[in-house]
């Protein structure tokens, strides 16, 4: 036998099919949002940092007012500069199900032009989108873990499952929200009746929220998973609505006695 031979039953024993256990990060529960966020829905466009001039002073988080002379504004470089997962807790219904609550915090820049379209100024401005979802993450262990990978400032208690949150936004319109001056019976100057007071932003968010836990398991790859659309409360006009969807929690009202409980005890084991 020469040595390519040898070489090649090396490569024909190395790429044999094996069974290995290995730690990831199972989805338990996903979904999916396509969401237009409008004025009404985000509100008016905010100072995103600390500025000042000669004539004003703005604080972060205050209401833009555009120039007094500004004829239209665009709305330019949105990022999705913060998710921030404000909430995580088991839903009161339904056992093994958490409700999330995710904040979005968009950046932009508006500029603004006067009625011969000749640059004016821009300012940085943000706006936040705040939603809920219900999703399946199992329920708590309550086991303490920790990783070199993950976690390297000790130990990790927290029972419940780990959030995953994407998203991508786009910029769809800015437009001035305009106000009237004053009028003629009170003997208004000449002039414009209109002012702008504030902008008015719409923008399109997609985003994928996840449920996920590190177990042991083993895996076939098929391709990539699409989640559906997340269901949950949209806002109080809904949350009646979804309370009533849900299905009677009878176990709640009929505690378990010793027998089932051992019965459960020994399925689980």
């Amino acid at each position: 036998m020469s040595c390519c031979d040898n070489n090649l039953n090396s490569s024909v024993q190395s790429n044999s099919v094996t069974e290995d256990c290995i730690i990831a990060f199972k989805i338990f529960d996903q979904c999916r949002k396509q969401i237009c966020l409008t004025p009404c829905i985000l509100g008016p466009a905010r100072c995103a940092r600390s500025t000042s001039s000669c004539s004003e002073i703005i604080q972060e988080g205050d209401i833009i007012v555009p120039p007094i002379n500004a004829a239209s504004v665009t709305m330019d470089d949105l990022t999705i500069c913060k998710i921030l997962i404000t909430k995580k807790r088991p839903n009161a219904f339904r056992t093994g199900f958490w409700d999330i609550e995710i904040k979005f915090v968009f950046c932009y820049t508006l500029t603004f032009r006067d009625s011969e379209c000749n640059f004016i100024s821009c300012k940085r401005a943000t706006s936040v989108f705040v939603t809920q979802v219900t999703l399946f993450g199992s329920v708590g262990s309550g086991t303490a873990m920790t990783t070199d990978l993950i976690n390297v400032d000790g130990i990790s208690t927290s029972s419940g499952p780990f959030v995953s949150v994407e998203a991508k936004a786009a910029g769809l319109a800015a437009e001035l929200k305009l106000t009237p001056k004053c009028s003629c019976e009170c003997g208004c100057e000449e002039g414009p009746s209109e002012i702008p007071t504030a902008v008015c932003v719409t923008i399109g968010l997609f985003a994928v929220i996840r449920l996920f836990r590190p177990v042991n398991m083993i895996v076939r790859n098929h391709g990539c998973c699409v989640p559906d659309e997340c269901r949950g409360t949209e806002g109080t006009a809904n949350v009646c609505d979804f309370f009533n969807s849900l299905s009677f929690p009878s176990d709640m009202f009929c505690p378990p006695t010793l027998g089932e409980l051992n019965n459960n005890c020994t399925k689980d084991c």
